[in-house]
């Protein structure tokens, strides 16, 4: 059955019916008809004129409906070649770069890379089907694959958004080099793809960097290693000790007489002596013993394993004996004795640093005994002179563990306006139930003898921060002194360390002034160059502490990174008697030869402030100022200066 046009109902009906009507009509009177045919027709014409309107709008709304089809096909069109010339560019600015640019699958395939992946990997060809697919890791030198693997895994699992490494890579040759790599995740809609790697030929500075690294840490002489290695592996030697309740002894050797070779025969031959002591020492040690030059003519032996002292004085007994006939054997016209000192852990120190102290007051033991002799430190009686008083050496270390120690604090004036300060030096201070305040005189030896230095310089540094940057507005423009000891300065947590209390008491290294000793400069000179530079870098400013006192060598001073120089308040105390004028004239001149500023400490009259102003001193410190004052009473006295200065004063 065909089938027929759809009719809507109602307009069906309606001409229907109109039918019907006209054919009854009609029917019963004939001359009606022309009348219905009008009818007819007007109805048919509306119903048409109708039907051809829907019909215009049908054909205009397939017309939109095409063109937007259209449309779109031009815009994804559009977008498809945008985006092929936008990968384009980026595979073109991809080979501009010298880094290469991977992508690994979840699985740590190779998805892509750009054109400096055959480059890295020194590849005759470029096949990237060759790479494609293969597991990065396979690149990787087994040293370094475990670490990255979880690296990789780590920021897969979602512990991290982005990491960076430095590994080995194999090259097409076989040889290895160095790369540094940066990845990250990357996503498409929301879920994750793999990670993308920014890869660099880091092999040059890495191999720099060991170096650099290998001069800081060994002597220039020698080549033995230094403190700053040595320190190290006695760190690693006490955890082993502790792990498998094991001993290790430190040897402290120094050449006797050292400095008469030098005098009769010149220090080319002294350091002659030294190269062949640290070669005879070097061929004669395990390989598990560790050898550094402490510096000067004193050498330290670190041996790790050790059952018990006794043990400890038969092997170097063994190695002094050996020592001996080496240096006969091959000394030409010089006489070479030795002394060592010996300490073991843990029976006579419980921390590096207290070993490497009562190792050196063993050596300093087996000199005062003749020489050319051995001294273990347990044989030693602390009640024989020269020893701490132990009672005192014990209320000082609980002094320390509960942090009682208190910082004190001295202004610094300017020497052309004595109403203006223009820093504060933060004093340690120990009050004793039983002792009251003791010197620092006493108790600061104390500490660098006990090995506690370090920990009670970190804590009177600590305060010093504390406070001053709570004193922050009324100490405005001003700097805070803090006096370092050789052996603090020379520790390798110290720059650290440093660093990490003056960010978190939210200072700048530009408002601290670190005053050193000056027996930095007699001995170890090159290291403490190295020391003191990284401060001076970091902006701290450098300040050599009671100068005059050491005897250093003016060309040593000249060597370190100072920014000035403190006269000691012995010359100070002196300046009246011509001697003592001409002296600190001397070294005021010479200070300023250096571009360096001068401090003059210990001015106690007025008189004598005028005359180091004459002379070109810059600033004075002494009770003609102020004594060393607690927290409070030191803001105050601060404030109260400044309150009665012009402003334009305060502000310079």
């Amino acid at each position: 059955m065909s089938a027929q046009p759809y009719v809507e109902p109602a307009i069906r009906t309606i001409v229907g019916a109109f039918i019907v009507a006209c054919g009854a009509l009609v029917y019963l009177k004939p001359e009606w008809l022309f009348l219905w045919l009008s009818v007819l027709l007007f109805v048919g014409f509306n119903l048409f004129q109708s039907g051809f309107t829907k019909f215009c709008m049908m054909e205009k709304m397939l017309r939109k409906l095409h063109f937007r089809s259209e449309l779109d096909e031009i815009r994804t069109l559009n977008k498809a070649n945008a985006e092929a010339e936008a990968r384009a560019a980026f595979y073109d600015t991809l080979g501009l770069l010298n880094e290469v640019v991977i992508e690994l699958s979840c699985d740590g395939k190779l998805a892509f890379l750009s054109d400096h992946w055959f480059k890295l990997l020194g590849c005759s060809h470029q096949n990237e089907s060759q790479f494609i697919g293969r597991p990065f890791l396979s690149f990787i030198n087994n040293h370094d694959r475990g670490a990255l693997e979880i690296l990789l895994s780590g920021l897969l699992e979602g512990y991290r958004e982005t990491m960076s490494f430095r590994f080995r890579m194999f090259r097409e040759d076989g040889q290895e080099h160095w790369v540094e790599g940066k990845f990250a995740l990357y996503r498409k809609q929301g879920k994750v793809q793999g990670t993308r790697g920014v890869l660099r030929d880091v092999t040059d500075t890495h191999v720099q960097e060991k170096r650099i690294t290998h001069m800081a840490m060994h002597d220039a002489l020698t080549g033995l290693p230094n403190r700053m290695y040595l320190d190290e592996r006695i760190s690693e030697a006490i955890e082993r000790s502790n792990i498998a309740a094991s001993k290790f002894a430190l040897l402290f050797i120094d050449l006797d007489n050292f400095k008469r070779i030098n005098d009769l025969h010149g220090h080319k031959t002294g350091d002659q002596l030294l190269v062949r002591v640290s070669d005879i020492l070097r061929a004669t040690l395990r390989e598990t013993d560790v050898l550094a030059r402490w510096g000067g003519d004193e050498f330290v032996v670190l041996l790790p394993f050790q059952r018990n002292a006794e043990i400890v004085r038969k092997v170097v007994s063994k190695l002094m004996d050996k020592l001996q006939l080496e240096l006969e054997a091959q000394q030409s016209g010089t006489f070479v004795t030795l002394s060592i000192g010996i300490a073991v852990y843990p029976d006579d120190a419980h921390t590096g640093e207290a070993l490497l102290v009562q190792a050196d007051k063993a050596l300093f033991h087996a000199k005062s005994q003749g020489r050319n002799n051995i001294q273990m430190f347990g044989d030693l009686q602390t009640h024989t002179p020269g020893f701490e008083d132990v009672e005192m050496t014990s209320r000082f270390v609980a002094a320390v563990k509960e942090n009682k120690l208190q910082v004190h604090y001295q202004p610094v004036m300017d020497a052309g306006d004595h109403k203006r300060i223009v820093s504060v030096e933060a004093l340690a201070r120990w009050h004793d139930d039983k002792y009251g305040w003791v010197s620092p005189a006493t108790f600061i030896p104390l500490a660098e003898n006990i090995g506690l230095i370090n920990e009670a310089g970190r804590q009177v540094m600590e305060q010093a921060l504390d406070h001053f940057s709570q004193c922050s507005g009324v100490c405005a423009g001003l700097k805070l002194a803090i006096n370092v000891s050789k052996r603090q300065l020379m520790s390798v947590d110290f720059y650290p360390m440093l660093l990490d209390l003056v960010g978190r008491y939210g200072m700048s290294p530009t408002q601290i002034k670190l005053e050193i000793t000056e027996s930095i400069a007699l001995d170890g000179i090159e290291q403490a160059k190295v020391y003191l530079q990284r401060l001076s870098d970091a902006g701290f400013t450098l300040s050599l502490d009671d100068f005059g006192t050491g005897f250093s060598s003016l060309s040593h001073v000249h060597e370190l990174p100072l920014d000035e120089i403190k006269i000691d308040i012995s010359f100070v105390r002196r300046i009246r008697t011509p001697e003592g004028a001409v002296l600190v004239k001397t070294i005021v001149d010479m200070g300023h030869a250096m571009q360096l500023a001068l401090v003059a400490e210990g001015v106690e009259d007025l008189e004598t402030a005028t005359i180091l102003q004459g002379m070109g001193v810059e600033m004075l410190q002494g009770y003609h100022f102020s004594r060393p004052m607690p927290k409070e009473e030191c803001a105050g006295f601060i404030a109260g200066l400044r309150s009665a200065l012009p402003d334009s004063v305060n502000a310079a």
